[in-house]
């Protein structure tokens, strides 16, 4: 059997660096109301304000289509972004709504974005097509959250990380990496290994019968001692896997407490690097220092595979065995996001 040669450029190996989905674009407290902000994400230049009238929102396409200046430069006076070059005028929807000096003004626009408010994050919907479209899910709900049963316990921010997108969904199914990357029990929030514990993990993979862009991974993770296994030591975790990557979310399972819910991000600001954070909330009786530990130790055993993650290459035929976990299945499914597909556009009404 022969197998494909490492390619010297990793990029190639990989399908678009962008495929369609909801992606974490920045907290929404890092945006008041007036202010302005420049992106370069997902292949784009955007300019992301906050209207002064009514707090809401927008992104658009940072270029101005009337000479190309970059619109981030520019002020926000009511609702709308005003370009710093000839102070054209650009609603939240990117329509073009005045001129200075003119009465009648070309039917023009910016290209703007479906974004959502989500848990102090803003969201945007990114169409691997390049075009804007309605977005054909929304973001899910989490009702304990909206209900005060769920309270927010905190967010991390990570450097960034030299990976592909598609690298986090293929480890999700890679179960013969479990025992070796991830082990061995490490005190939370770092690599230093504790003596005499080992972690078992007993991983499976699943899809959504009723939502065809959702997935699961699932664990049962429990610690060994010196060859003793602790069943009682173990939780139940279920990620869920919401489009391609760019957003899972970790639902941790404590008995007798409640839950740890963790939101993983992933926004591509190039090809091969990754923008993560991670956002975490916890029921009340959950105590602080739980969810430092819980939170720390996955953080521990993410950071164990970075090193696989940015070094790696994608083999598009690879030479699987009876250990390892539903590859195919995960491709087919992942499949989906890195296709354009006709959706109805979004369509503005001019006022």
């Amino acid at each position: 059997m022969t197998t494909e040669l490492s390619p010297s450029n990793r990029e190639t190996t990989y399908p678009s660096a962008y495929p369609s989905g909801w992606y974490h674009l920045l907290d929404l407290d890092a945006l008041a109301p007036g202010q302005v902000k420049h992106l370069e994400v997902l292949g784009k230049q955007l300019v992301v304000f906050r209207g002064r009238d009514s707090g809401k929102v927008s992104v658009l396409d940072a270029h101005c289509p009337h000479q190309g200046a970059d619109l981030s430069g520019g002020k926000v006076k009511g609702d709308c972004l005003h370009c710093p070059f000839h102070d054209w005028s650009f609603a939240g929807d990117g329509r073009l709504a005045a001129i200075p000096g003119l009465d009648k003004i070309p039917r023009a626009r910016v290209r703007s974005y479906p974004v959502r408010e989500y848990y102090g994050m803003l969201w945007m919907y990114h169409d691997i097509s390049g075009d804007v479209v309605t977005p054909p899910y929304e973001p899910q709900a989490h009702p304990e959250i909206d209900n005060g049963e769920m309270v927010y316990r905190g967010q991390y921010t990570p450097r960034d990380v030299n990976m592909h997108i598609c690298e986090f969904i293929e480890n999700s199914v890679d179960f013969q990496h479990f025992a070796v990357l991830h082990g061995h029990l490490t005190i939370p929030w770092t690599q230093i290994r504790v003596p005499g514990f080992r972690v078992r993990h007993q991983a499976g993979w699943e899809l959504d019968p009723q939502r065809p862009h959702v997935a699961y991974f699932l664990n049962d993770p429990y610690l060994i001692f010196r060859g003793r296994h602790l069943h009682k030591t173990g939780l139940h975790a279920k990620i869920t896997l919401f489009g391609p990557g760019s957003t899972v979310w970790f639902r941790f399972q404590l008995p007798d407490l409640g839950d740890i819910l963790m939101f993983q991000t992933h926004l591509p600001t190039a090809p091969l690097n990754q923008r993560v954070k991670f956002r975490y909330y916890s029921h009340r009786k959950v105590p602080r220092a739980l969810v430092w530990y819980v939170v720390g130790h996955w953080i521990s055993q993410w950071r164990a595979d970075l090193e696989i993650w940015e070094n790696k290459v994608m083999r598009k035929r690879p030479v699987l065995v009876s250990l390892d976990g539903p590859v195919h299945k995960m491709r087919r499914w992942v499949k989906q996001f890195y296709e354009p597909k006709p959706r109805v556009h979004l369509e503005v009404q001019r006022s």
